[in-house]
């Protein structure tokens, strides 16, 4: 398991010793109780609980936890509902998922202009979906749509769109989301500290009265994020594989749904589902950040407590399948090819769980596991990992492998199962199950650095059924498991009975989506409810901006090789040190692949396994970065252990280890990859958009060719590595030393160093006229980008690129997402704005993406140019931006972690001091006339289209009215 993904298996392993304070019994259990299986509360925090979170239950079972960081004046809140898709109805699934989408629609308060008038026609609605439910004759669904298109129309006359995101703008909240797995639907927020007593009434209003309006234009939005999954080749793996694994438990069906219920939805089962799952004893309420809990829990008790609980009923049982034997699955894509074992283990409140953790953790911790060193190390397959998945029911433990060009599945799969033997032989030690724990305490130490962090903790534990003391005495548990515990589970789990899902190259069979049509949403702007009057006009004392000072929040200190930036850490005893360096591949073309093979190798006498090991066993990260013009080396890990992790980075660039036959099979994979790169719709959509902006000077066409990567000579490529630190840098550190300690760590006595080479201002296209440049691939949907290049970056103008970027796309209130996806459900996925560079010197551009199926791409981009080609001009809008930007400036400090390469930044940029201040006196004073100034310059210039999409199912003579129309094929856009 990659080590990203390490928070997620610690969900609530904090250090815990004895207790400080038990956590109180359950009163008696009123009705409303039965079924909700709620956790004790923990009053006090437990002695050792890093969170020092707290768990508390409101009067009508509403579950809330709370856990304190006065670190940034913001507090990150989850919603968590114990109902996902393994709740939907057998006929009706993606049902919670659909909910997710329309809990975002406002209430009977918020997002109406009067509720009463409104009603008549969502009634009508509801009752003409309901009709369409059961029909199935073709003429008689096309009479109803119809009518649901009248009365939607209707009822869209009273509705103000996206409501919700406009009032979040207003207080200065951000990272809002929400999102759906098997057992939980969660909506996640970020709001200023002033604004919590806003929040606390606008979300329990939100979900105590839901409405579920402009409900026509959010099915064809979730049709679209069906049709995105259809194009992933991951999604489409992974589905085959859980439906093979699990069989007729919910488990073995999609989060998104099927096609056919997708197509057919009942929004009286919706609101069924809601009132019977979105019910305070269901639900949890997790807080972290800067608040005091006795405060805050009298505002929750305020707000929430009144909510009405009710029974939860029990979940309709369905047995977890276990195979005998292998069970086999096959699907085709033009992608990469990738096998999967998945084998069943314990639901995740199994005793067992605890071991196949750290299991998981000797085979893939992304360093020194059986599966990196044996397989990914010796480049033995393209690439390979192993995780868990564990749910409340059941669960699975992974293995893959993605194919290397040359090799078959079935032999990918033979090596897999080679590594589960090695696992099985005991092929570990005591002492890497010690390097796993200090890997573990180490995320644990950088995941109370994040409030996001806590609350997904907290949240999680929840949703898991799960105590809190339990949650915050695993790693305490984790430290106890041996060699023997780990080698009983893998022998006892990984047995003959198991899923092998194969992805093969080859045309997929794509299904049909059909494209309903409605009449456009009137997405008029002025339109206010009074609810939303209200929340935003609730007083709250302006929290002053917090500005980077020099030598307060920073030092800076000159050294022979350029200078060191460095900030102290105030939680925890964890650095991090990073060597930038104005050198890339433009001025050595073959230095990104000498630091992929550095990755590859070991150092002095030391093996690439030896050196790995070592490594993970300090519990030290080491990476490198390369791009076009700047390249990067950081490490990463315990203070006591940054003289040794230094030792190792230098002996590993002046003395790499390198087996005898690694260059040879690096230059395969990579070789390899060049092919899979043509197929990937991502790639492929990157370099059409590369070859768009900068033609022949395109990233893409820059990477080294399949020629090239042959002609690679490994003493050359170790010269490369030798003379990295041969040139001026700048020197990055976050931790517990001062910068004269660092720089004098860093020294090396006598030795000179280069003068970087000069860097070449970044520049765009700039055609005559308009073009469309489009590059054929089966798939369901279409990319679409736009683009236009304008001036070299001026530090005066950046609060117009600010406002413009914001105004139309910042967030669901932003003139591209209303207008693509509110009004007319175009796209799942629609952005755009003005990019500015991060070097002096540099090119900003406009730019627009969307993605959207086949058949509505000439209409798609059409209506993304025209957005971007005049403003919309609207001072309801700006309004908007303009407070969302205050707040922004106000509430969002530049975190510990990010001081040195933020002041980099602006050094790159051309900045000695913060340069917010001023932008943010501009952005104070800015106008909506200031505004339309600034995107006047559009409209007359040549925009480039590039699209991505099925030549079959795309209007190419409809792409006409765009522009110039010219196809380009794959081998224009890459150099191999």
């Amino acid at each position: 398991m990659n080590t990203l993904l390490l928070v997620a298996f610690l969900a609530g392993s904090v250090l815990s010793v004895p207790l400080a304070a038990k956590p109180v019994p359950a009163k008696a259990a009123p009705g409303w109780e039965q079924g909700s299986r709620l956790p004790r509360t923990v009053p006090i925090p437990l002695s050792g609980d890093g969170l020092r979170a707290t768990v508390h239950r409101l009067k009508n079972g509403l579950t809330v936890y709370l856990s304190p960081n006065h670190e940034t004046p913001r507090i990150s809140a989850w919603i968590a509902v114990r109902a996902g898709a393994r709740s939907d109805p057998s006929d009706s699934t993606g049902m919670a998922h659909y909910l997710e989408h329309m809990f975002f629609k406002g209430s009977s308060r918020l997002g109406t202009l009067d509720f009463g008038k409104e009603k008549t026609h969502l009634d009508a609605i509801s009752r003409l979906y309901e009709e369409n439910f059961v029909a199935t004759d073709t003429a008689k669904r096309k009479d109803i749509y119809g009518r649901i298109d009248q009365e939607n129309a209707a009822a869209a006359a009273f509705a103000i769109p996206n409501e919700l995101d406009k009032t979040y703008k207003q207080l200065g909240f951000r990272g809002i989301n929400a999102f759906t797995s098997n057992e939980m639907t969660v909506y996640v927020t970020d709001m200023p500290k002033n604004r919590f007593a806003a929040w606390a009434k606008l979300e329990s209003d939100r979900f105590q009265s839901p409405v579920f309006r402009l409900f026509q234009t959010e099915i064809e939005t979730v049709y679209e994020e069906k049709n995105r999954s259809l194009d992933n080749p991951g999604r489409i793996l992974n589905d085959a594989l859980i439906g093979a694994l699990y069989g007729e438990h919910p488990y073995g069906r999609t989060v998104l749904g099927s096609i056919e219920h997708l197509k057919n939805p009942s929004l009286a089962k919706m609101y069924e589902f809601q009132r019977k799952n979105y019910v305070p004893n269901n639900m949890a309420i997790a807080l972290a950040g800067d608040f005091e809990p006795k405060e805050a829990l009298r505002l929750l008790e305020s707000r929430f407590g009144g909510w009405e609980p009710k029974p939860v009923a029990a979940l309709e049982a369905y047995a977890v399948p276990k195979p005998t034997a292998t069970v086999r699955v096959t699907v085709q894509y033009e992608s990469e090819e990738q096998v999967v074992l998945a084998w069943p283990v314990p639901p995740r409140s199994h005793p067992d769980h605890d071991p196949l953790v750290v299991m998981d953790m000797v085979m893939d911790n992304s360093e020194s596991g059986i599966v990196n060193l044996t397989l990914n190390q010796a480049q033995k397959v393209k690439l390979a990992g192993s995780g868990a998945d564990l749910k409340n029911e059941g669960g699975a433990w992974q293995l893959w492998a993605v194919t290397k060009d040359s090799q078959t599945l079935e032999e990918a799969e033979a090596l897999l199962l080679g590594t589960v033997e090695r696992l099985k032989a005991g092929e570990f030690s005591e002492d890497d199950l010690k390097a796993i724990i200090t890997n573990f305490e180490i995320a644990e130490k950088r995941k109370l650095e994040s409030n996001e962090a806590r609350v997904g903790e907290m949240a999680y534990s929840f949703v898991r059924f799960e105590e809190w003391e339990d949650a915050a005495g695993r790693l305490e548990r984790l430290k106890k498991i041996s060699k023997d515990d780990v080698l009983r589970v893998a022998r006892q789990y990984l047995g003959p009975g198991k899923v092998a899902a194969y992805r093969r190259k080859g045309k997929p069979e794509v299904p049909s989506m059909p494209k309903p049509g409605f009449t456009k949403i009137d997405i008029a702007r002025g339109r206010e409810s009074a609810f939303y009057k209200e929340l935003v006009s609730m007083p709250a004392k302006p929290i002053e901006p917090k500005w980077l000072q020099e030598g307060r929040d920073y030092r800076t200190v000159p050294t022979p090789w350029g200078r060191i930036v460095a900030a102290k850490n105030p939680f925890n005893d964890l650095f991090h040190l990073t060597f930038w360096f104005e050198r890339g591949s433009r001025h050595e073309k073959s230095l990104c692949a000498a630091f992929d093979l550095l990755g590859l190798s070991g150092a002095g006498d030391m093996s690439a396994d030896a050196f790995k090991k070592k490594l993970y066993s300090l519990g030290t990260t080491m990476n490198t970065g390369c791009g076009e013009q700047t390249s990067m080396v950081s490490l990463g890990g315990l203070e006591q252990n940054l003289e040794e992790s230094l030792r190792l980075l230098r002996l590993r660039f002046a003395e790499p280890n390198i087996a005898g036959d690694t260059l040879k099979k690096m230059v395969e994979v990579k070789i390899g990859a060049h092919k899979d790169n043509k197929l990937n719709p991502n790639y492929v959509g990157l370099a059409l958009g590369e070859w768009a902006g900068r033609g022949q000077d395109s990233a893409v066409l820059n990477e080294l060719s399949d020629a090239e990567l042959k002609d690679l000579d490994e003493g050359k490529l170790k010269e490369i590595l030798n003379g990295v630190f041969g040139f001026r840098y700048r020197a990055g550190y976050m931790g517990l030393r001062t910068p004269e300690a660092v720089r004098d760590l860093l020294a090396v006595p006598g030795k000179s160093y280069a003068a970087t080479p000069e860097r070449r201002p970044l520049r765009y296209r700039r055609p005559g006229k308009a073009e469309v440049l489009f590059t054929h691939r089966d798939m369901v949907q279409s990319q679409v980008g736009l683009l236009a290049a304008d001036e070299v970056y001026d530090p005066a103008r950046h609060v117009d690129y600010y406002f413009y970027s914001d105004y139309m796309g910042g967030g669901m209130s932003s003139v591209i997402f209303q207008e693509v996806r509110e009004a007319r459900a175009m796209a799942y996925t629609a952005r755009g704005g003005f990019i500015s560079p991060d070097h002096k010197g540099d090119e900003t551009r406009l730019w627009g993406w969307l993605g959207t199926q086949a058949d509505k791409t000439v209409d798609a981009s059409v209506l993304l140019k025209d957005l971007l080609t005049k403003l919309p001009p609207s001072g309801d809008r700006f309004r908007e931006t303009k407070r969302g930007i205050e707040e922004t400036y106000r509430t969002s400090p530049v975190e510990f972690r990010g001081i040195p390469g933020t002041v980099c930044t602006w050094e790159d940029m051309g900045f000695a001091q913060d340069p917010r201040p001023e932008r943010f006196r501009k952005a104070l004073a800015y106008t909506l006339d200031d505004l339309r100034k600034f995107a006047a310059r559009f409209e007359a210039v040549p925009k480039i289209m590039h699209i991505l999409g099925n030549r079959s199912r795309v209007d190419l003579e409809g792409l006409k009215k765009l522009g110039e129309v010219s196809e380009k094929p794959l081998d224009e856009l890459f150099p191999y």
